[in-house]
């Protein structure tokens, strides 16, 4: 388990719920966050260091406000079924990967090699 602090926000509460308790098995810390001023407010007073988002919550203009805002925070986008075009679009905003919120290798992998994080093996 590594010190990461994640922040998980999902349209789906239910899918949020399971995804943090998953991301729990991973990381030490995991906050879920029901919209963008949430999401703001764990980055600054939990000190998050990285978040995973459905882009289904916001723009992709509100995304790229994120990933600008806050610089030293992995985003992780989430979708249903993600499809290559919408992995495009999340890499041009600046996101470190855009994954199927289900899976969960595939997000603690993303948040894994983050640039600025060297998280050991323990994480994966």
């Amino acid at each position: 388990m590594h010190s990461l602090t994640v922040v998980v926000a999902q349209s789906d509460c239910i899918v949020a719920e399971r995804l943090a308790t998953n991301l729990h098995a991973h990381f030490k810390d995991v906050v879920v966050a029901r919209n963008l001023d949430e999401i703001r407010h764990h980055i600054q007073r939990d000190l998050a260091d990285i978040v995973i988002i459905d882009v289904d919550m916001a723009e992709m203009f509100e995304l790229r406000d994120l990933v600008a805002q806050f610089k030293h925070v992995g985003v992780v986008c989430t979708h249903r079924v993600p499809d290559d075009e919408m992995w495009k679009r999340c890499m041009e905003i600046g996101a470190i990967d855009c994954c199927s919120c289900c899976d969960v290798q595939g997000i603690v992998r993303a948040a894994r090699h983050h640039p600025g994080h060297s998280l050991s093996a323990t994480a994966a």
